[in-house]
């Protein structure tokens, strides 16, 4: 395959964390105005499938990310001269940390609503339930934040450097195809409909890929 259509494979991962999040995510929680409910969110009970297939999702979009990855490497270090940019070092690492991370989370956050509907199966009690799946958290709230930093955060700086440096052949406004600006509009969603945000994350990485596929492969097409 030409790199291209490697390149897309990273759009294709994205999809597949998308429908992972939105099982993950979309009607799980969510704030409510209900003076009884516990610290002012509505705590639901989902399907533990739900969880099962969003984890399995997790596990496929890291390897296929992986794949494409690896060539974008390849035509920014190539054909763009960024291979001893800071910049470019940083939106690597994040692309690299991104490998593990979108598996990680996947089996992370789902471990957290797992817990809950145990306890509710248990207890009957949602603040009983809430506390259980809260002590987990504590547990991984460190590495997700990280997780965060490095991937989300690092290739966030990183693309926008490298578009706003002119280092890129891509329009200035493609910086915004990005995952944190993907969680930005996640958080205008959620004014429409509390969990639209579920997938916006991995939305911005399918823009990022979308982008680099489209723009940073025709130097190749022009070499043949």
């Amino acid at each position: 395959m030409k790199s291209k259509q490697r390149i897309l494979f990273g759009c294709y991962a994205m999809v597949l964390a998308i429908i992972g999040d939105y099982l993950l995510g979309y009607g799980t929680i969510g704030t409510t105005s209900d003076p009884n409910a516990y610290m002012g969110i509505s705590w639901n009970v989902a399907p533990d499938w739900r969880y099962t297939v969003s984890s399995i999702l997790g596990f496929v979009c890291a390897a296929m990310f992986a794949y494409a990855a690896t060539e974008l490497f390849k035509v920014l270090e190539t054909n763009y001269n960024v291979k001893n940019s800071k910049l470019y070092k940083l939106f690597k690492i994040a692309n690299w940390g991104g490998i593990l991370y979108f598996a990680f989370i996947h089996i992370g956050i789902c471990i957290l609503p797992v817990v809950f509907n145990a306890g509710m199966e248990a207890t009957g009690d949602v603040k009983a339930a809430v506390d259980m799946t809260i002590r987990v958290l504590k547990s991984e709230a460190i590495p997700m934040i990280l997780g965060f930093i490095v991937c989300d955060l690092f290739v966030t700086i990183g693309w926008i450097g490298m578009v706003l440096k002119g280092m890129l052949p891509v329009k200035k406004w493609m910086l915004i195809c990005c995952p944190v600006f993907g969680v930005l509009f996640g958080n205008l969603l959620n004014l429409i409909a509390e969990g639209l945000d579920s997938g916006t994350e991995s939305f911005g990485w399918l823009t990022l890929y979308l982008v680099c596929a489209l723009t940073l492969t025709e130097r190749e097409k022009k070499k043949q």
